[in-house]
């Protein structure tokens, strides 16, 4: 009678064949071993992930700092838009005409605002230098504004400047000397006129 380990061989399909040489062994050895080192490390694909969302995340920082920061600029602004440009009595290339309010005057403004709103430090309301009852703006510039009026101003003596409240001219002063950090719109103002245009002139948050 056969023992239970003659019967197991005998069943075996594989009895006849050889078994792997040494050098066998050592080439599937190595090969499960790669095979366990790379299954353990992440795929290129799952590196890339991390910085792909890392990216992502701080595009989306930006933007919305980017738009943050668009509608908190946005909320400064001034009721009266007030502008100093310099201008001529004649045409010519680049400068555009403008009536001169209350007047059958035109002038011809260049295209660059020398101040703005920006540029004004504070503004008042002063009696007009006139026997009728009226009212001018006194407006004092910034050190920026003041620094820009003086050079652009500098380099048009004996020509003129106008004085723009909302896109209109109002005032065309000849400039007989450079002007400083202060300057004055005269004009026909009632006192609820230059208040209205004083306040309105000024940056607000």
């Amino acid at each position: 009678m056969k023992t239970l380990n003659e019967a197991l061989g005998a069943a075996d399909p594989l009895r006849h064949e050889a078994g792997p040489t040494a050098d066998q062994r050592a080439r599937l050895r190595h090969t499960i071993i790669a095979a366990a080192a790379h299954a353990g490390q992440p795929s290129r694909a799952r590196r890339r992930m991390p910085i792909a969302l890392a990216v992502a995340l701080a595009s989306i920082v930006i933007v919305l700092i980017a738009a943050s920061s668009s509608r908190w600029g946005s909320t400064a602004h001034a009721a009266v838009r007030f502008e100093v440009r310099l201008a001529e009595e004649q045409a010519a290339p680049g400068l555009t005409a403008a009536r001169v309010a209350n007047s059958d005057r035109t002038v011809y403004l260049h295209a660059e605002a020398v101040v703005t709103n920006a540029d004004i430090a504070f503004s008042n309301v002063i009696p007009g230098n006139t026997p009728s009852e009226q009212f001018w703006i006194d407006v004092r510039l910034n050190a920026a504004g003041a620094d820009k009026m003086r050079r652009a101003t500098l380099g048009h003596l004996g020509r003129l400047v106008a004085i723009l409240i909302d896109g209109d001219v109002v005032s065309t002063p000849r400039l007989k000397s450079p002007i400083g950090p202060a300057a004055v719109i005269s004009g026909d103002f009632t006192r609820a006129e230059a208040e209205k245009i004083a306040e309105g002139m000024r940056i607000t948050p």
